[in-house]
């Protein structure tokens, strides 16, 4: 769809957590694959613009969790619980989207995203997660180094945290050596791999099912 000046444009998104039983690496190819699978719904429910951003390996690139100076884990403004939160995510996921009817999607969005998210995401990250999506809370604010920080954001859902928009989180997350990949940008897959054989299954599964009815 092309943009206008009378639908109404979200921006949605936030850290997001890998699956503790794989590797960063693993995170990482399994999230492009993601996108290729997005790419077809975002196509056809209004997407305007799909970004990943790769974080460094938390392993590799944050050293020891404990090594937060007493200064940062006592600074309690939104940034830094907001830096703190990055140093343990694996990456930062960006969707602009207008707001138009989806249900041509929504057979695709559960069966097919869903269901990959959860073969990369922890529990608790992504659009599938099984906690509602939340703020900075004083659950945040009482973690006063990255140790307590790493275990709340392993039991939070982050995909979307309302206390900062997602431009904020985008900005922090490249100057912390994040790394930008655009999937869909104007409402075109520019990503490119695009995977379409699951969206033509399920709309073919659909024809039938309104045959059958």
């Amino acid at each position: 769809m092309s943009a206008n000046e009378t639908t109404k444009l979200d921006s949605n998104g936030g850290p997001i957590f890998r699956r503790p039983d794989l590797s960063h690496e693993e995170f990482a190819t399994a999230w492009h694959r993601h996108g290729q699978l997005c790419t077809p719904w975002c196509l056809n429910s209004g997407v305007w613009e799909y970004i990943q951003i790769h974080m460094p390996s938390p392993s590799t690139s944050k050293g020891n969790p404990e090594s937060t100076s007493t200064s940062e884990a006592a600074d309690e403004t939104i940034e830094s619980k907001a830096r703190r939160i990055l140093e343990q995510a694996d990456g930062v996921a960006i969707m602009r989207r207008y707001q138009v009817p989806a249900d041509e999607g929504k057979q695709y969005f559960e069966s097919v995203i869903l269901a990959d998210e959860r073969r990369f995401l922890h529990d608790e990250s992504g659009a599938g997660a099984k906690r509602a999506y939340s703020a900075l809370s004083a659950s945040v604010a009482s973690a006063r180094n990255s140790k307590q920080l790493l275990q709340y954001a392993q039991s939070t859902e982050y995909y979307a945290i309302k206390a900062l928009h997602v431009d904020v989180w985008r900005e922090m997350a490249l100057r912390m050596g994040g790394v930008e990949y655009v999937k869909i940008r104007d409402g075109k897959d520019v990503g490119g791999g695009a995977i379409w054989d699951e969206w033509k299954r399920v709309e073919k599964e659909k024809e039938e099912a309104k045959i059958r009815a």
